[in-house]
Order: C-alpha cells, then sequence, then structure tokens
C-alpha cells in the first residue's frame, strides 16, 4: 500500500494527479523566491510502485519518497526552550539603531531586546545580529535574530507563539503585526495588546501551515478577544497574510489598519509621521467588508481580481469528470441529499480524503449518526483503499490502520457534544476554533436532522431551517470556509416495480428553503439493479465556472472501498430521465 499524494505532500510538493509518469510543479524550495513565481521548475516522475523522485532545474532540490514502505510521519513535537541571555548586552549602537527608528532605550528594554552574534546559513558565518526574545507565560519559548542586512534565523525547534503573547487579553483589542519592530512600534504610540508572528507574511502561496502555527497555540485566548487588528505590511505579501488572518479569526471581528500613502509598516509612519498619526491609524482602522452600505471602490480590487483571473478559483472534488456538473468555491453552502443508504456521506467523505490529497485541505465533521469510531474507519477505508473489516477480499493490516489514521489526524477533525443535542450556534463556535486553531476550510454537518431537534418550540420548522442556512451562510461568508450540509428526503413515493425515485431539492425535509438558498444543491442516487450510483448537481449557483447541472455515474468498488468515476458519463439535466 502507498499513497503517492501523501508521501510528495509532506514534502510540500502538490502534484494534480499520480499516475505514473513524469509531472511537472511548482518547487517548495524556490518557487516562491524567484520572479517567475508560476513556473514549474520542479520534475517529478511516479514510478509504478507509487514511489516518486524529483529534482528541480533551478535550485537542484533533489529528493524521493513513497513506495510500498512508506508510511506518514505522526508528527509528535517536541520543543526545545532556549536559554535566557545571562547578561543581554545593549550598547548605545544598539540603542542608536532602534532611535533611527523611532523607539526609545525604554522600549528596547521592555521588550527584553539585545546584542547577540549568532552563526547564519545564509552567509555562512557569525554575524552580528539583534536578538528578539519570545516570553509567554513567565518563560522564554523562542529567540529570533535579525542583522543589520536583513538576515533572520530562529532558535532551533521553538514552541509556535506569537512575539509579545503575553499581552493578548480577553474582552481587549488585539493588534496583529508583521515583525517584532512593528509591534515595539504600536508600543511607542501608546497601544499594549499587541503581537506579531514570528514568519512574517508569505511570498509566495503557502505550502504549510507552519507559519500559522502560534494561531493554534493561542487560540483560546484569542477566540475572546474583542477585535482584531490587521496591521500587516501594505503590500502584496502584507494583504495574503491579512486575508488569511480574518479568514481564521473571522471577518466579523477582523478590522484593516491602513497606513499613510507612502508608509508600508506601522515603523515607516511613526518615522515619517510620528506616535500621533499611528494611533490614528489603528484608530481609524476599518471594519473588514462584510455586509451593510458600500460604494464601488471598497470592492475595487476584487473585481479587477476577478476580471484578470486571480479571485475565487472553483475547486475539484478530485472526482475529474465530476468537474463538468459540479465545483465549488470556499464560502459557499452546499446541500446534498439521497435516499438513506444510496452513498450521500460516504460520496462526501471520499471527497474530504481527496481533496485533502489534492490540496491539503482540512475538515471538521458533525456526524453523530454514524459515531466517531465508525466514521474514522470509513475514513480508514477510503484511505487505505481495502476494507476495514473482515471479507470477501483482504481487510487492511493494523499497521495500514494505524498509517491512515496517522494522516487523518492532520487533515480531518470531529465536532460532536456528548451529553447534548447541540444546537447550530453551538456548533459553529467549535467550527470557528477549529478554523482558528487547525486551519480547517470545510464543515460537514451530517446531518441536519440531528441539528433539528434542538428547535426551540416558538419556530416553524420553515422558519428554523431558515435561520439555520443563514448562519452557516454568514460563517462561511466570514471565515471563507464551505459547509456542507446533508439533509434526508422526504419520504417519497415508489414508482414502477418498487423502485425508489430520485429525490430532487424541493423533497427535502422541513422547508423549500434548501433548494432557494443553497449555492449548489447534490443528489446522490444508487440504482441497485445497474449497480451504479448517480452523483447529479441539481442546482449550480455559478455556472458554467462551478460547472452545470447535470448527473455523472460512479461505481462504488467493494474490494477498495471507494466510488470511481465512470469516463465520459457527464450529462446535463434533462437529456435524460435524470
Amino acid at each position: 500500500m502507498t499513497d503517492t499524494f501523501a508521501a510528495l505532500a509532506e514534502h510540500h510538493i502538490r502534484l494534480r494527479d499520480a499516475k505514473p509518469g513524469n509531472h511537472k510543479t511548482l518547487c517548495p524550495n524556490c518557487s516562491s523566491s524567484r520572479r517567475k513565481k508560476n513556473d514549474p521548475c520542479l520534475s517529478v516522475t511516479v514510478k509504478a510502485d507509487g514511489s516518486a523522485v524529483w529534482n528541480c532545474h533551478h535550485c537542484n532540490f533533489t529528493g524521493g519518497a513513497g513506495g510500498q514502505d512508506y508510511r506518514p510521519v505522526r508528527e509528535r513535537r517536541t520543543y526545545r526552550k532556549p536559554q535566557r541571555e545571562p547578561a543581554p548586552q545593549r550598547p548605545d549602537t544598539l540603542h542608536a539603531w532602534f532611535e533611527k527608528r523611532g523607539i526609545s532605550r525604554d522600549t528596547v528594554t521592555g521588550f527584553g531586546i539585545y546584542k547577540s552574534r549568532q552563526w547564519f546559513p545564509q552567509s555562512e558565518k557569525e554575524e552580528d545580529c539583534i536578538a528578539f526574545p519570545y516570553e509567554w507565560d513567565g518563560e522564554l519559548r523562542n529567540v529570533k535574530y535579525r542583522t543589520a542586512t536583513k538576515m533572520f534565523r530562529q532558535e532551533k525547534e521553538p514552541e509556535p507563539v506569537f512575539f509579545n503573547a503575553d499581552t493578548i487579553g480577553a474582552g481587549e483589542d488585539l493588534i496583529i503585526c508583521e515583525g517584532e519592530i512593528d509591534v515595539m512600534s504600536m508600543a511607542e504610540a501608546g497601544f499594549h495588546h499587541i503581537v506579531s508572528l514570528p514568519n512574517g507574511a508569505p511570498s509566495g502561496p503557502e505550502t504549510s501551515e507552519k507559519r500559522y502555527e502560534p494561531f493554534g497555540t493561542h487560540w483560546e485566548l484569542i477566540l475572546k478577544v474583542r477585535r482584531v487588528l490587521i496591521a500587516s505590511d501594505m503590500d502584496g505579501p502584507g494583504e495574503a497574510l491579512a486575508q488569511e488572518i480574518a479568514r481564521r479569526v473571522g471577518k466579523d471581528r477582523s478590522y484593516r489598519v491602513k497606513m499613510p500613502s507612502g508608509c508600508k509598516d506601522a515603523n515607516e509612519c511613526l518615522v515619517q509621521h510620528g506616535a500621533e498619526a499611528l494611533r490614528a491609524c489603528v484608530q481609524n482602522a476599518e471594519p473588514w467588508p462584510i455586509e451593510g452600505l458600500h460604494d464601488i471602490e471598497d470592492f475595487a480590487i476584487d473585481v479587477h481580481d476577478l476580471y484578470n483571473g486571480n479571485g475565487p478559483k472553483p475547486l475539484s472534488t478530485g472526482f475529474a469528470e465530476m468537474d463538468k456538473a459540479f465545483r465549488y468555491i470556499p464560502g459557499q453552502f452546499i446541500a446534498v441529499t439521497g435516499i438513506p443508504n444510496h452513498g450521500k456521506s460516504r460520496w462526501v467523505d471520499q471527497v474530504a480524503v481527496q481533496t485533502a490529497r489534492l490540496r491539503n485541505e482540512k475538515w471538521g465533521f458533525f456526524s453523530p449518526e454514524t459515531g466517531e469510531a465508525n466514521h474514522i474507519a470509513d475514513l480508514c477505508e477510503i484511505w487505505c483503499g481495502q476494507p476495514f473489516f473482515e471479507g470477501p477480499t483482504p481487510r487492511m493490516s493494523e499497521a495500514e490502520m494505524m498509517t491512515a489514521m496517522a494522516w487523518l489526524n492532520e487533515r480531518i477533525f470531529l465536532l460532536g457534544a456528548v451529553d447534548h443535542t447541540p444546537s447550530i450556534d453551538w456548533l459553529l463556535e467549535r467550527a470557528r476554533a477549529a478554523v482558528l486553531r487547525y486551519g480547517v476550510t470545510n464543515i460537514v454537518i451530517d446531518p441536519y436532522n440531528e441539528i433539528e431537534a434542538s428547535r426551540p418550540d416558538k419556530l416553524t420548522e420553515t422558519e428554523f431551517i431558515s435561520q439555520l442556512i443563514s448562519k452557516c451562510k454568514l460563517f462561511a461568508k466570514l471565515h471563507g470556509c464551505t459547509i456542507w450540509m446533508i439533509i434526508h428526503p422526504t419520504k417519497l413515493k415508489a414508482q414502477g416495480e418498487g423502485k425508489e425515485p430520485i429525490p430532487g431539492l424541493y423533497d427535502l425535509a422541513g422547508s423549500a428553503h434548501w433548494r432557494n438558498k443553497a449555492d449548489a444543491g447534490i443528489v446522490v442516487y444508487r440504482d441497485y439493479e445497474e449497480e451504479v450510483t448517480f452523483v447529479i448537481s441539481k442546482k449550480i449557483r455559478r455556472q458554467p465556472m462551478c460547472g452545470r447541472p447535470g448527473s455523472v455515474s460512479l461505481q462504488f468498488i467493494g474490494a477498495d472501498r471507494r466510488f470511481e468515476a465512470v469516463p465520459d458519463s457527464f450529462k446535463t439535466l434533462g437529456s435524460d430521465e435524470r
């Protein structure tokens, strides 16, 4: 058993498919720093046994992974706490360097900054540098070093914490900057609750979760802050960082701090215009555009991105044939239905595993009907391509089961309540924590009727469903997170010879709102006589970008425990009985 996608993903290499042969893709080692960032300079050769080797024609990044002996790395993180500098040196030259940047001696001392001499891999020698201690809860967790020529390094295997993390306060506004000097600049302007990420802003497409790990460390406190004021740099990387921070913490709590014209960051504003001007920038932070009254200019960047093809991209479910009927955009609300035991939950599970392989997407599931252990067993089957239990075909080994669980543990997260029927508000609060802590981009509620039991007596089911969908769509919009709602249909009358009819979106339990308010409506229907499963896109809001209403035929391969799309099976809705 092997998983080429997973083996390559551990080296941050992404392929569109893992068929044996030669592939070209971006290099995780150099593409983000190149002028031609989209040049596929990495050659990857996938062999018949699932192993792969690669070589970058630009930076000579080479390696290999996978094969029959491949097992995912189960990361058991251990952090090294650096030793405190016993006698930190703060010579006049250090203070003079900061004074040119508008930062006083008291602020330098208060943040524990000192001069050091460290070895830097960029120059391959020791360099004089500035040391920025990362303290949290009374302990030193990391030290970041910077030279005058802007070379950076950190301590080895540090705990991922924010710089100035002890200032995160429940009920207080929190300012998030891009670098330590910007934090110190904000302190000079009189602000107290300020942090920055240790790794700054991305220089290109993200290839790992590493930059955002401090959100996982401090997620409980961040959930309790009042507003998040994002003060990243006013440039492309800074804007990309701001977008991801807003997605994680929620756009409803996010405000963008904008610097005066000609100033890239907080420190430039402090130096050029003074502390009062920097205070005004923070005080005039603009709420993230969500709803209300706006002028056209508020959306100028979004419109230009759409025009130039840089807007939200529709994402594949991992079934190439299905792309003709249905693709999804982050932030959508997807209604999925089907007669019980026709495979709707299994299809969504397979989409989750396939997109985690393709794009390292992370999924949160609320699936109380299945049960946590049974659901994990189902996901293990899909990952391994082998049965979990004894049967006519060989089951997965215990080692393969543990391997699958290790892989899933990094990408699938389970939501649920043991002692009560959760409300949609309760679930979305847990989903918010999953987005903030783990970077989850998809939430599955399977099925709706497990939430319906929490409906207040004063609401009709139609009113309850309308409010529930509105809450889900607002959450999806605030967090750029797709919501997949699985709904059972009402009881349908059997057609000729007792054959079950194909449900429509107006047949869903409770309300026509499922059809009217969803961004996409998917029906999964199994024809037991023909031994084929149809996945039917009954509604697609953004055609043709996200597909066209129609059906695709799938075969369930029992030995592999997976659906397989029938090539060229797509038919537009209305072209036949489906």
